[in-house]
């Protein structure tokens, strides 16, 4: 974001488009895990997402009860384990410490379900995640300046800060040592805020590219007004159970699959995502979620490029053929 600053300082926050990764860390599954291709959502490391443009990272934390410790937390996406949960947290960090004018928009959550964590754990996340960031991180006083509505990126750039921790109300909520840490003590103690309080999100459960273009047409059309908050489009297609004898034999023979990668790659066929993208760059879009990143580096280009619109001015000019003869033709200067 630091060139667009420099271009457009008084560019709202909520006026942007952010290229944002779904299951972000999903990458550290090992492909030996049981069912790996299934929870696979991403090809390349968090690091190197934020290094091809992505702004947002959707990052999902699980450990185990019997432990305090926070180097036992991980990547998890369902009951699949992936890679250590620090070792992620300082590929942002590292990130950040090599482009300290950027900003980055950290979701994490946790499914108590799947992967408990003890309180100890979860306090001990929370601790990891203020002091790996530390000053870059958006303090308890958020509230009084974050507001999307009138926020620019040259108001940003003042502040100093270069990312937003939010955090789902399951990972709060629990008591350590007689301390309470509910959501206002998180924030305060450690700058991590609540999802809600700056985002919507909708999950649209679908393995249909055309039904999943136009919820979120809809999703988006029901928000646009709402400059209050990031509306985040999930463009991501999501496996679903074979429901008869049919999808039982599109699976033995190819015609369907559960792989996320297989789905994606449907999507990011020109004539369907970066389509419907470009028929509709006069939508608010804000955040654009994606899987696997690296397999659509054009429309993530596309969506960098709409935040600094450029103006053509067309011309007519006459040049001479070698023949000698006279064309005529339109030359667009930006």
């Amino acid at each position: 974001m630091n060139k667009l600053t420099a271009v457009s300082p008084d560019k709202k926050m909520r006026d942007l488009v952010i290229p944002g990764t779904h299951d972000s860390a999903s990458v550290t599954i090992s492909n030996w895990a049981p069912f790996s291709a299934v929870g696979l959502c991403q090809n390349v490391s968090v690091n190197q997402q934020l290094r091809r443009g992505a702004r947002y990272l959707d990052l999902r934390v699980g450990g185990t009860t019997d432990s305090t410790l926070v180097d036992d937390t991980f990547i998890c996406h369902g009951m699949l384990k992936g890679g250590l949960f620090p070792d992620v947290i300082e590929e942002v960090h590292q990130f950040l410490c090599d482009y300290p004018r950027e900003f980055i928009i950290l979701e994490v959550i946790y499914d108590p379900n799947k992967h408990e964590m003890s309180s100890e754990q979860r306090l001990r996340v929370l601790q990891l995640l203020s002091s790996t960031f530390d000053e870059m991180v958006t303090q308890e006083d958020v509230n009084s300046w974050f507001n999307l509505k009138n926020l620019t990126l040259g108001e940003l750039e003042k502040k100093k800060k270069n990312i937003l921790v939010l955090i789902d109300d399951r990972i709060c909520n629990f008591s350590h040592e007689g301390t309470q840490y509910d959501l206002a003590t998180v924030a305060r103690e450690f700058g991590c805020h609540k999802n809600g309080i700056f985002l919507k999100n909708k999950w649209h459960n679908t393995a249909n590219a055309q039904t999943l273009l136009r919820s979120n047409e809809t999703f988006l059309e029901g928000a646009c007004n709402n400059c209050d908050l990031f509306m985040n489009s999930q463009f991501v297609m999501t496996p679903q159970p074979p429901g008869g004898v049919s999808d039982v034999l599109g699976l033995l023979f190819g015609g369907k699959s559960l792989r996320p990668v297989s789905l994606a790659r449907e999507l990011y066929r020109k004539d369907v995502l970066e389509t419907f993208i470009r028929d509709n760059a006069d939508n608010r879009w804000n955040i654009v979620l994606l899987d696997f990143l690296d397999l659509c580096p054009q429309l993530v280009r596309f969506l960098i490029g709409l935040n600094s619109p450029k103006h053509l001015k067309i011309e007519q000019a006459s040049v001479t053929s070698k023949d000698g003869g006279l064309l005529v033709m339109d030359v667009t200067e930006t």
